[in-house]
């Protein structure tokens, strides 16, 4: 079960660690495509729209964080469910962002689902801190 667990962790982190990495130039430096995708590309695909994302310099910059920060926490297995509902969330977004692309973001949002509803397993920091083995 733990080895499923992590097989579920890192092919939902793949996707988000792939995205975020594209994004950076250097250390906290986003590179101008990442800016330009949410200034002009990107669009929210709601009732009324399609609207731009508010700040976009801001939201680049908060999921390109997201998206390196996020499936890093998942792949180690801390805080993990919390974290699996934060790519759950990103899942939404662009599902709303991209609406062809609902094949792939049901397989994301599933596998989020199923981090949340199963843990981290024993594979991870988390099962290592609730099972006292990180205490000294």
């Amino acid at each position: 079960m733990s080895l499923a667990q992590l097989a579920l962790r890192l092919g939902l982190a793949v996707p988000f660690w792939r995205s975020g990495m594209s994004k950076w130039d250097g250390f906290l430096e986003l590179n101008d495509v990442a800016v330009l995708l949410f200034t002009s590309e990107f669009q929210l695909h709601l009732p009324g729209g399609p609207y731009p994302f508010p700040a976009p310099a801001v939201t680049a910059f908060v999921v390109a964080c997201a998206e390196v920060l996020l499936p890093t926490l998942v792949v180690l297995g801390l805080a993990t469910r919390l974290v699996a509902l934060g790519l759950l969330a990103m899942t939404v977004v662009i599902q709303l962002t991209v609406p062809d692309g609902w094949p792939v973001h049901l397989t994301w949002a599933a596998m989020a689902l199923g981090v949340i509803t199963w843990g981290a397993g024993k594979l991870s920091v988390d099962w290592w801190l609730v099972s006292g083995k990180g205490k000294a």
